[in-house]
């Protein structure tokens, strides 16, 4: 009897010892952002579509390393949810209302959403994190530099190409540093027979569902991978002062005309997913 009954006094021991000690804490921990975000539209049909478009809305959740005492401190960090709401129209030789989604690695959780037409049922206002805790881009955090380094991301050629037919969603870009699953999801309506041909556009709604990975590199193919980020951790900027004028980073675009992104993050307490110091 006394041999089955010490194994399990055992047993009761060590539950108990375990359950005194602390609860092993969290090593990381994740910023929310919200993104003010322009948009440069380049190299339309006699410059008529060009546009530099400002205030676009948008989110970004951030994952950072922690030290032994809870503060964010030096290493790998990851992107988990980026998303941009393009909602625009450009006065031209034909009115172009786009209404678009960009977003990775999911829109609400959901990969491939039916909807594309604003008017659609469930077509959403914004694109919100659901917790997935993949990373869709690794970078890596240098607090005495203010600067967040993306790994290596290797680039399409055609995304260096200043032929505005040549970047396309379908030109693989791959690598750890590049912004993975970028989707965009949404409609481009335009109005007018000849000049909506003359864009690559049809009359009407153009519904858009393409899925790339995204180099986040500015400037020549040498540029040095990174973003600045303040010593607080609540404004991150995308790189600014290409010698070519354009913004941060080249989008691809399956019409003819070239599309620029850039930029700016700031801390969002509200959100569920801040929960850094």
């Amino acid at each position: 009897m006394a041999m089955i009954a010490r194994p399990y006094f055992i047993s009761i021991f060590m539950m108990t010892m375990l359950a005194g000690l602390p609860a092993h804490a969290s090593d990381r921990c994740t910023i929310s952002y919200r993104l003010d975000t322009s948009l440069q539209v380049t190299d339309t049909y006699l410059g008529k579509g060009d546009a530099l478009l400002t205030g676009l809305a948008g989110s970004l959740v951030i994952e950072y390393p922690l030290d032994k005492d809870g503060a964010v401190t030096d290493g790998k960090v990851r992107i988990l949810h980026f998303s941009v709401l393009e909602k625009f129209t450009i006065e031209t030789i034909a009115d172009v209302t786009t209404t678009l989604h960009h977003f990775a690695p999911t829109c609400n959780g959901i990969a491939a959403p039916k909807w594309r037409s604003p008017k659609d049922v469930g077509f959403p206002i914004e694109c919100v994190y659901q917790g997935d805790r993949q990373p869709v881009a690794v970078g890596k955090l240098s607090r005495e530099n203010n600067k967040i380094t993306w790994a290596k991301c290797k680039a399409a050629e055609s995304y260096w190409s200043k032929d505005r037919n040549a970047y396309i969603p379908g030109d693989e870009s791959k690598g750890r540093g590049c912004l993975n699953e970028m989707h965009a999801v949404g409609s481009v309506h335009c109005n007018g027979r000849f000049a909506c041909k003359m864009g690559g556009l049809a009359p009407g709604d153009n519904p858009k569902f393409d899925v790339w990975t995204q180099p986040m590199i500015n400037g020549p193919p040498d540029s040095e991978n990174g973003v600045a980020i303040s010593s607080d951790l609540r404004t991150i900027r995308t790189p600014t002062g290409r010698k070519d004028g354009f913004l941060s980073y080249n989008l691809p675009a399956d019409s003819p005309g070239r599309v620029w992104i850039a930029w700016i993050a700031e801390r969002d307490d509200t959100s569920p997913h801040t929960t850094c110091p």
